[in-house]
């Protein structure tokens, strides 16, 4: 069946699509509109389920890097006795901060003899979704603490205030 304009543009008005995309859905399905329109929906469904995928993908990636970032150690050792045993991002965030001491400090070791080694391999997971919630409940429950604490704390001044009001008289002593 031959493709017209008229069925190119009713099916471009159904489904959001160009027109070298309508004309050969309408080709493979013999000019039939329904079953192009439906082809084309199952085209779009498996283009999102695709982004997903890869978006999926990405976030593992993503996740892997990071945590293998936050199992990473400095060392700082000589000989057989560790001196120092810090996360890797401490010591990268302090050397930052601290440039010019930190790079006399990195020299300064070196010539005593120490070695400095970057570990990795310790198995840690870092869900960063459940440290975000812990850190959240537990800032809610501090603050309700807080809260209370205060409440009780005025409560217990308008008592005193009420039983020191309820002698009946007021005394001002000067000496």
């Amino acid at each position: 069946m031959k493709v017209t304009l008229e069925m190119i543009d009713e099916l471009r008005s159904r489904v959001n699509v160009t027109y070298e995309e309508a004309k050969e859905a309408l080709e493979n399905n013999e000019g039939d509109i329904v079953q192009a329109i439906i082809e084309l929906e199952k085209q779009k469904k498996n283009y999102h389920g695709h982004r997903r995928q890869k978006r999926e993908h990405i976030n593992k990636d993503a996740n892997r890097v990071l945590n293998k970032f936050l199992s990473t150690d400095f060392v700082l050792r000589k000989k057989d006795k560790v001196y120092l045993n810090l996360p890797f991002w401490i010591v990268a965030l302090i050397t930052l901060v601290t440039m010019p001491f930190s790079l006399v400090a990195i020299v300064l070791f070196l010539l005593l003899g120490y070695q400095m080694r970057i570990v990795t391999g310790k198995k840690t997971k870092f869900d960063i979704n459940k440290n975000v919630d812990r850190m959240t409940k537990k800032f809610k429950e501090t603050t309700d603490k807080i809260f209370e604490e205060s409440e009780e704390m005025a409560e217990e001044e308008s008592e005193s205030d009420a039983e020191e009001s309820s002698d009946g008289e007021d005394e001002i002593t000067i000496e």
